[in-house]
């Protein structure tokens, strides 16, 4: 009998936990990123026109990032975090909700970078470090976001040398995705 109690009292406290964990776990709500339309590089809208032809309303994704792979080249543990900012622009008549900005792995963290400089708070990894929070950005008509991507060498220890790939998503309205990736080959 005495058995069963705490079979019992176990299971309450785990159905207790993971109710908990469903309410506290949410993300909280982050702060949009407008941009303004910052016009659009030459050649551009003929290939947003060549997309859109006789449609009004565009639902579908279309943006687009001019680099999407950068090699950091040989970098040193001890020399630190290395970052590279990329540009995601929209090349459509409408606003682009970006729900979501994840990282591959948890050497590697992702901002947004606001209208007036500052950084948003870091997206990561999935899984990582509790509920990945909302991005909640918006790339207006015309214009371009700034994505800076930050890796630490050291986040692996002593094991993490040698060659690494990372990869960073930036998942639209419409579950399309832009992967910026990188490269490194990491040294003591």
């Amino acid at each position: 009998m005495k058995d069963k109690n705490k079979i019992i009292a176990f299971i309450v406290i785990i159905a207790i936990l993971i109710i908990g964990l469903f309410f506290f776990g949410k993300p909280g709500k982050d702060e949009g990123v407008a941009t303004s339309a910052k016009g659009i590089p030459e050649g551009a809208q003929e290939l947003v026109n060549s997309h859109t032809a006789g449609t009004e309303d565009i639902t579908t994704s279309i943006l687009t990032a001019p680099e999407t792979f950068y090699d950091f080249g040989t970098i040193s543990m001890k020399n630190g975090n290395v970052s590279k900012v990329f540009k995601v622009t929209n090349f459509t008549t409408q606003d682009i909700k970006v729900p979501s900005l994840t990282t591959s792995c948890m050497c590697t963290t992702a901002y947004i970078i606001k209208s007036d400089g500052s950084r948003s708070r870091p997206f990561g990894m999935p899984g990582h470090g509790g509920a990945v929070p909302k991005a909640n950005a918006i790339v207006g008509a015309g214009g371009s976001l700034d994505i800076e991507v930050v890796f630490d060498p050291n986040a692996h220890g002593p094991a993490g040398v040698g060659l690494i790939e990372r990869v960073v998503f930036l998942e639209d309205e419409n579950k399309n995705t832009v992967e910026l990736k990188f490269r490194a080959n990491v040294t003591p």
